[in-house]
Formats: structure tokens, C-alpha cells, sequence
């Protein structure tokens, strides 16, 4: 950055002076190369510098003092060239320097080798000669490309000394063949192209082995730039542009030129892909052509209809942004990938037709993906119809809601008037609240669509049961703090209520929802056991009749660990055989109670099993019952 006396460096950190005395300089250009610096004086000097700015290199004085030059730039690495108005100055190495001047203004277009001047008649290209063009057309010159493009010339007169001539170069003629070669690519004189091309193609016939690949390459880059350079085209680039250029962008050059048919046959020739050329040309028929849509869309199907990879998404597109929208839909018509003709439709607001299409394409995410557009644009009830006649839209949409949206899979199912299925929606919800009020409107809710369904009356029975039971474990809360009910089974409330001590509440439950006799008594027993409330087990022992039998009484407080209470109910059993109640004595440690049952029962085997197990006072009362029932001799 050039400022007073100076210039600066500046990056994003920081800035750095290079401390120059000669400023203000007007000008600064940077080489191609990133060596060199040029820099124009405010007294009409044009320095050559180092990039680091510590060695001047050239300098050359324009006479102008006080004439600011209108542009400066490099032409390739070797030179200068300053413009004014209609005078241009091109300044070499030591300050050589060619002037020109010319009778408009003149503009100045840097490239890669060399620097182009447009004027208003006119555009030319200045270029350093390349060396190899040099070492051939040097006067005077005896190089071996020189010694071959002379061969050449002989030969063609039918002289004699072709042969001499060839023969003088033969150590060298593989560098004079790749020489000529390689010159007739920077020439832009077809004439001088082809006789270097003749010379290359005459020396590699004398060599016995040569590999013509080169050969061939540049035959066929000669051919490209040869056309493009045509003055119909234009564009006028050197072999060394297009190299870096690459044949791709060339061909996005001539097609931005609208230069179809030279694309195309490039492309051909150079066995590169079409279809972007076809699509450019489509794209251009579209915008510009004044035919009916119908005869444009047919123009364009049939011109395109035996080519691979033609995008019809692009090129209906273009129809859209000109506001030929049906034109646009014909065309989609014949883009085979779904992916490429949902989105532009659902931009068309061809909503309907998008979503068939991705239904078409068995893609559901390409489904999905519509149908997210269409809820986000529409309103729920047009496009609850939009979808009702698409099973498989719908589909996707209840499968979706079911784990994204509850609210639109009520709505669904609403105007779908299937109310089961919005009752069940409803009663999960009611599972997942945590305020007691919601839960239960949501479960009213859906117990009314289950009456109304009329199918499921029980269910709706049992939800009435579940709001009722919960309105009471809720109530059970209030009273009893620190305790847990809301959401507990039936059985599992009367149980804590049991094993808490609350017997009257439990009872009134248990009469409230008719909970038949067998399992109350099972829910009570447990619940004592796990309280240890041996007493009231006792007193409870007393009733005449058990519906649940005595059995799991026995059990009960034996697995609690209490024999004695256990043993209460072991003549009760009357329903078991006197060899299980032995067992059930024996299991409460009470082997002499097991011998009055084998006695009662006469049962002597019983009594001799049962000695081993007996200890202490109980071996000789098992002896005197064995005595006693000892069968006579």
C-alpha cells in the first residue's frame, strides 16, 4: 500500500514500512511470479524491485513528469508495459523499452505469458518469443530444429540436400523433432504450424524409434485453438493459457459465448461430457425462442432424447424463472430422477404433483421431505385431504406423528373419525403427565371417545374404573403423607393400605370396586405377613372358613419365619392328606404333633420316618407311639 514517501506491507496482524525515500509512487504491480515489484514514480520513473524491496533491478524514466499513466502491468516476467491515453511504453531488462501509439484508448488485460491491448478496432497480444521459437527462427541460427525445419524446405523442393541436412543433425534430431513440435504450438500462422509440424513429422520418420504420442497431442490441441481463434469465435488463447486453462473451462467459455455447436464437436473431439452443453443450449432455446411452449418442449426432447445425463430439473428451471411455468412442467415430465423434479416442483407450488411424483419414486424420505413442506404450508384440514386419498403419504405422516407430533396424530385420527385409536394417542398422553388434574381430564377424554366408538364399551368401563381409582389414591395422598399411591394397581393400593395398618380403608376399597373375596383375603394375608401382624393373623385364624383355604396361610407365615403362627393353621387343612400335614408339622419343627397325626391316621411307616428327625424330649414320644401302633406277632 503505496502512502506518502513510502509503501507498507500490511497483513491481517500487522503492518510493516519499507522505508522509501522516493514517493509518492501511483503505481504498484506485482510480477506473475511473485519476484518482482514495479513501481511508478511521482517524477515518471518506473522501478524494478526485489519483492522484498531491498535491490532495484531496472529503471527507466518516461519523460512524463507529472503524466500519470492510466494502468501498469507485467507482460509475463520479462517486461513493463505502461499505458496513457493512446501512447503505450513496454519496458525491458537495464530499461530497454519499445514505445507504440495508437489513435484510441487503449486498455491493458494481463494473462499468464503475455499481456493483451484493446483498443476500439482492435486486439493484440504482446509475448516475450519463446525460446524454443527463437532457437529455430533466430537468423542465422544453427540449432538442430533449425537444420530440420531446412530439411524440410529441401525436401519439398525435391532437393537432394534434405538428406545432407538431415544428416548433419542426426545425434540430435529427437530434441530437433520435440523442438518443432513444441514451436508449432506457439505459433498462431497456421502456415508456420504446418510446416513445423511437417519438419517434426519428417525427422521422426527417420528415426527407427520414436514415441508420437507428443506428436499427436499437440496435432490435436493446434486443431482446438486453430478454431477458437477463428475470427467468428474470437478467442484468441496460446497453447500455455489453454494448458492451464484446461479443455473444460474452454468449452464453459465457448458455451457462455453461445457457441454450441463448436462446444460440441470440441467436446467430441476431445472425448469430453456433453451434457452441460445441451443443457446451456436448452436452457437458451427456452429464454429466447418466441414458439409455443408446446413446440419448444418437443424441440427440445427430441434433440435431447438419445443423450445420457441430460438434467431436465435445470433446464425446467430457466422456463420457470421466465415465467413459462406449464412449459416447466412438461419438461419435468421427462427427468426420470425423482430427487431432481421434487424440489424444483414444490418451488413451482406444484404441491400435488411433487408429492405423487416422490410417492412414484418409492423414496420415503423424498416422501417425507414433501410432506414436512406441504404441513408447514398448509393448513392442517387441506392437507389432512391432500393426503387421505395417498395411503402411503398417510402412512408416513402416522408413523411419524406417532413419535414426533401427538397433536397433529389426534388431528389425524379426528377427522379420520377413527376414535379408537385417538383414545389410545390420548391415554398414553394421560401415562406421561405429572400435574393429577391433566391426567385425569386426559383419561375422561378418552374413555368419551370410547363410549362413543361404541365398539369398546368394556375399555371404556375400565377407564372409568382407572379415573376412579386414581381420584381416590390421589385423596389417599392427601391423608397419608410420605406415602406413595397415584398410579398403583388395584391390588397394590390395598396391599400398601394393608401393610400400613389402614384395614377400614382397605375394606371400603375393596367395596367399592367389588374385588371378589378370594383375592381381597390373598391381598390381606400378604399384607399382614409383611407387616408381622401375628395377632390379627391369630384372630383371623378364628373365622370358620377361608375362601382362599388355609394352606396360604401356612405358607405365608412360614416363609415369614414364624412356625408357631404357622402351625395354627395346620389343622385347619382338612382338605390334605394326614401324610401332607405330617410334612407341614415337620416343617415347623414340630416332630411330636407329626407323630399324633400319624397315630390319629395309624400310619406306622409314618412314625418310623419320622424318628431320625426327631430330637430330645421327641425320640422317646415317637418310641411310645411306635410301641403303641406296633403291628402284633
Amino acid at each position: 500500500m503505496a502512502t506518502d514517501q513510502t509503501i507498507l506491507i500490511v497483513d491481517a496482524t500487522e503492518s510493516q514500512d519499507q522505508i522509501l525515500q522516493n514517493g509518492p509512487f501511483h503505481h504498484i504491480s506485482v510480477s506473475p511470479n511473485g519476484s518482482y515489484v514495479a513501481l511508478y514514480t511521482g517524477d515518471g520513473k518506473v522501478w524494478v524491485i526485489d519483492v522484498k524491496f531491498q535491490q532495484k533491478l531496472s529503471e527507466y524514466d518516461s519523460g512524463k513528469t507529472g503524466e500519470i499513466p492510466i494502468d501498469v502491468q507485467w507482460c509475463g516476467v520479462d517486461s513493463v508495459v505502461l499505458v496513457w491515453e493512446d501512447e503505450v511504453h513496454m519496458v525491458g531488462p537495464n530499461g530497454a523499452a519499445l514505445r507504440w501509439y495508437y489513435d484510441s484508448r487503449v486498455n491493458l488485460v494481463p494473462e499468464m505469458d503475455g499481456i493483451r491491448m484493446i483498443t476500439t478496432e482492435k486486439c493484440e497480444f504482446l509475448q516475450r518469443v519463446p525460446d524454443v521459437t527463437r532457437s529455430i527462427f533466430e537468423f542465422g541460427s544453427a540449432s538442430p530444429p533449425a537444420g530440420l525445419l531446412e530439411a524440410v524446405g529441401h525436401l519439398e523442393r525435391k532437393s537432394p540436400k534434405a538428406d545432407d541436412a538431415i544428416q548433419l543433425i542426426r545425434p540430435s534430431l529427437p530434441e530437433a523433432v520435440a523442438a518443432c513440435v513444441q514451436a508449432a504450438g506457439h505459433e498462431f500462422d497456421v502456415g508456420w504450424q504446418k510446416q513445423l509440424l511437417k519438419a517434426a513429422s519428417f525427422g521422426k520418420s527417420v528415426l527407427e524409434l520414436y514415441n508420437s504420442d507428443d506428436f499427436v497431442e499437440m496435432c490435436k490441441t493446434l486443431r482446438v485453438l486453430n478454431a477458437v481463434r477463428y475470427y467468428e469465435v474470437g478467442l484468441g488463447i496460446t497453447m500455455d493459457q489453454l494448458e492451464r486453462l484446461t479443455p473444460d473451462k474452454l468449452i464453459e467459455r465457448l458455451v457462455a459465448r453461445q457457441e454450441h455447436l463448436l462446444a460440441l464437436r470440441i467436446s467430441d473431439y476431445l472425448s469430453l461430457p456433453t451434457d452441460k452443453i445441451y443443457i446451456h443450449w436448452a436452457c437458451m432455446k427456452v429464454k429466447l425462442s418466441a414458439d409455443d411452449e408446446d413446440s419448444i418442449c418437443k424441440d427440445i426432447v427430441q434433440k435431447l432424447k438419445n443423450e445420457r445425463g441430460i438434467a431436465y430439473d435445470a433446464i425446467a428451471k430457466a422456463a420457470f424463472e421466465e415465467g413459462r411455468g406449464r412449459l416447466a412442467t412438461q419438461l419435468l415430465n421427462h427427468e426420470p430422477r425423482a430427487g431432481r423434479q421434487v424440489p424444483l416442483l414444490m418451488s413451482m407450488e406444484e404441491d400435488e404433483i411433487a408429492l405423487d411424483k416422490a410417492i412414484e419414486s418409492s423414496d420415503s424420505d423424498l416422501v417425507f421431505y414433501v410432506l414436512l413442506h406441504l404441513k408447514k404450508k398448509l393448513p392442517v384440514a387441506t392437507f389432512f385431504r391432500m393426503i387421505n386419498n395417498r395411503p402411503v403419504a398417510y402412512s408416513i405422516i402416522e408413523t411419524s406423528a406417532k413419535y414426533q407430533d401427538t397433536e397433529l396424530l389426534k388431528d389425524l385420527y379426528y377427522q379420520d373419525d377413527r376414535k379408537t385409536d385417538g383414545a389410545n394417542v390420548i391415554l398414553r398422553e394421560s401415562l406421561a403427565q405429572e400435574n393429577f388434574t391433566t391426567r385425569i381430564d386426559k383419561l375422561k377424554l378418552a374413555s368419551k371417545l370410547l363410549k362413543d366408538s361404541k365398539d369398546h364399551l368394556i375399555e371404556a368401563a375400565a377407564l372409568e374404573e382407572s379415573i376412579r381409582l386414581l381420584t381416590l389414591q390421589e385423596s389417599l395422598e392427601r391423608d397419608i403423607f410420605e406415602e406413595s399411591f397415584v398410579g398403583l394397581p388395584l391390588n397394590e393400593t390395598i396391599f400398601k393400605l394393608t401393610r400400613l395398618g389402614f384395614h377400614p380403608r382397605a375394606n371400603k376399597i375393596r367395596t367399592e370396586f367389588k374385588m371378589p373375596d378370594k383375592r381381597f383375603w390373598w391381598i390381606k394375608l400378604r399384607g399382614l405377613v409383611a407387616k408381622r401382624e401375628w395377632a390379627e393373623i391369630e384372630e383371623w385364624s378364628k373365622s370358620k372358613t377361608s375362601p382362599i383355604g388355609w394352606e396360604p396361610f401356612f405358607n405365608e407365615c412360614l416363609s415369614a419365619g414364624n412356625t408357631k403362627v404357622a402351625a395354627i393353621f395346620i389343622p385347619k387343612c382338612k382338605n390334605l392328606s394326614h401324610t401332607e400335614r405330617i410334612n407341614m408339622w415337620v416343617q415347623c419343627g414340630m416332630v411330636a404333633k407329626a407323630g399324633e397325626e400319624a397315630v390319629a391316621a395309624r400310619d406306622y411307616h409314618a412314625l418310623e420316618a419320622l424318628l431320625p428327625k426327631a430330637t430330645g424330649a421327641a425320640i422317646p414320644e415317637i418310641q411310645r407311639m411306635m410301641q403303641k401302633l406296633r403291628p402284633s406277632r
